[in-house]
C-alpha cells in the first residue's frame, strides 16, 4: 500500500485538463514527479507551465488509442524520471447516441480513448513495474457508468464496463501471478466538474454527428442534464483526496459521489436484474419518459 508519494514517479494520461490535471496537481502536492501525456499540445504545454511551479513535471504528447505512442511515453518517464510508480489511466470522452446510429467513426474513437487506452497503459506500464519490484499502483478512471446503463450511453457505457471487468482481471491476476508490489484501483465517479461533456474539443471527426444528436429530444434532455449535472458536480479536489486514499489503503473500488441513496438503488437494481434474469431497466426509464412526456405539454 503506497502511503507516501514524496519522490513517487506519477503518469497520467488526458493529464492536461479537468480530473486528470487535478490528479497531476495532487500528485506534484504529495511530492511525487509528474508526467502528463494529452493529445492537444497546446493545452499540454499550458498545463506544463503552470503545473511546474509545483515541480517536477514532464509533458508527452500522444494518442491513447495507439499502443505506440503510450509504449513511448512510458520510455520517455523512464528516461527522465528512472521508474514509473503510479499510472492514471484517465482519459476518456463521451458522446451520446442512439446505438444504431452512431456512427462506427464514434464508436472507434471511444473505444480507442476510453477502452483501448486502458489496455495499452497495463500492456507498456505494469511489465516495467513488476521488473521494477518497489511500490508501484494502476489507477484507472471508469465511471458509474461502469455499473450502470443510461439511455444514450451505448458507446460510454460500454467501455466503462469494459474497464472495469479489465481492471479486476487485472487486480486477480497479479494476485494469482504472486506479483506482491503492484496495486490496482479503479475510480467510478457520478458526476464530476470537468470538461468530458465537450467531447468535440478533441476529435472533428464528431463534428457532423452533433446535430444529428441534439435533434432527438431523448438525448437532447440527456445531454442537458449531464452538463448542468457536470457544471455542479463533485468537486476535483474532493475526487483527488478519495482516490489518493484509495491508492494508500489499496483499495480495488472507490466510489466518489456515486454512493447516495438513488444511484445504489440503480446500480443494485441492475446488478441484481442481471444475476436473476430479470429487466430491471423499467424501473430507470419510467421517471424520464414522464418528465419528457410533461415537458412536452
Amino acid at each position: 500500500m503506497m502511503k507516501d508519494f514524496s519522490g513517487k514517479v506519477v503518469v497520467v494520461t488526458g493529464g492536461a485538463s479537468g480530473i486528470g490535471y487535478a490528479l497531476a496537481e495532487g500528485a506534484l502536492d504529495r511530492g511525487a514527479k509528474v508526467v502528463i501525456s494529452d493529445i492537444r499540445e497546446d493545452t499540454l504545454a499550458e498545463a506544463v507551465a503552470t503545473l511546474s511551479a509545483k515541480g517536477e513535471v514532464l509533458g508527452v504528447k500522444g494518442d491513447v488509442a495507439k499502443y505506440e505512442d503510450v509504449e513511448a511515453l512510458a520510455q520517455a518517464a523512464v528516461d527522465r524520471f528512472g521508474k514509473v510508480n503510479v499510472l492514471f489511466n484517465n482519459a476518456g470522452v463521451f458522446a451520446a447516441g442512439v446505438t444504431w446510429e452512431v456512427s462506427l467513426e464514434q464508436y472507434d474513437w471511444v473505444i480507442g480513448v476510453n477502452q483501448r487506452s486502458v489496455i495499452h497503459g497495463i500492456k507498456a506500464f505494469v511489465p516495467r513495474m513488476i521488473a521494477q519490484g518497489d511500490e508501484c499502483h494502476v489507477v484507472t478512471v471508469s465511471s458509474g457508468a461502469g455499473i450502470t446503463v443510461n439511455p444514450g450511453f451505448c458507446s460510454y457505457s460500454m467501455t466503462k464496463h469494459a474497464v472495469l471487468a479489465l481492471n479486476e482481471a487485472l487486480w486477480l491476476d497479479l494476485q494469482t501471478q504472486g506479483v506482491p508490489n503492484v496495486g490496482v484501483t479503479v475510480v467510478m465517479p457520478g458526476v464530476v466538474q470537468s470538461k468530458i461533456m465537450f467531447p468535440e474539443k478533441t476529435s472533428g471527426a464528431l463534428e457532423g454527428e452533433v446535430a444529428q444528436r441534439l435533434s432527438n429530444p431523448v438525448l437532447a434532455a440527456v445531454e442537458a442534464s449531464m452538463r448542468d449535472a457536470v457544471d455542479n458536480g463533485l468537486p476535483r479536489a474532493e475526487l483527488v483526496r478519495m482516490v489518493y486514499d484509495a491508492i494508500g489503503n489499496g483499495d480495488l473500488y472507490v466510489l466518489p459521489n456515486f454512493t447516495d441513496e438513488g444511484s445504489q438503488a440503480i446500480a443494485q437494481g441492475i446488478a441484481l436484474g442481471r444475476a436473476t434474469a430479470q429487466n430491471w431497466y423499467p424501473n430507470l426509464i419510467a421517471p424520464l419518459l414522464e418528465s419528457m412526456k410533461e415537458a412536452a405539454q
